[in-house]
């Protein structure tokens, strides 16, 4: 029997398509998406993590009237869970909004734009 009937059709040589790298936002951008977010209210930053690819987690807060507060959350995509994070990976860049009540319990939330193809894109 003719091998190329018996195996059928092998390419001599598999085609290897380049991984595409993905964009890495910088802090100035995510700063710059914070601000589209929340306008003119001032907010403060609860938590900036970097790594040597650069800025993988910010979360700012934003203190209501009520005694409650709004978290912003931007994450990078990837496995944080040598790193202790909580959650521990993020299967998209995206940021992400929670509301918390006046003893700081989270009561709602949803994610507001994702990272896809290199553009933010809002997310209902």
């Amino acid at each position: 029997m003719n091998e190329s009937k018996m195996f059928g059709e092998i390419p001599a040589r598999p085609v290897i398509e380049k991984e595409k790298l993905e964009h890495l936002p910088t802090s100035e951008e995510v700063l710059e998406l914070f601000e589209k977010l929340v306008g003119e209210v001032k907010f403060s930053e609860r938590r900036k993590l970097e790594d040597e690819q650069g800025l993988y987690l910010w979360e700012i807060e934003i203190v209501q009237e009520d005694g409650g507060s709004t978290e912003y959350s931007y994450i990078r995509k990837g496995n944080y869970k040598e790193r202790g994070l909580a959650g521990g990976s993020a299967s998209e860049t995206a940021i992400h909004v929670t509301y918390f009540d006046d003893q700081g319990v989270p009561i709602s939330g949803h994610s507001t734009c994702k990272l896809i193809d290199d553009k933010w894109i809002e997310t209902p």
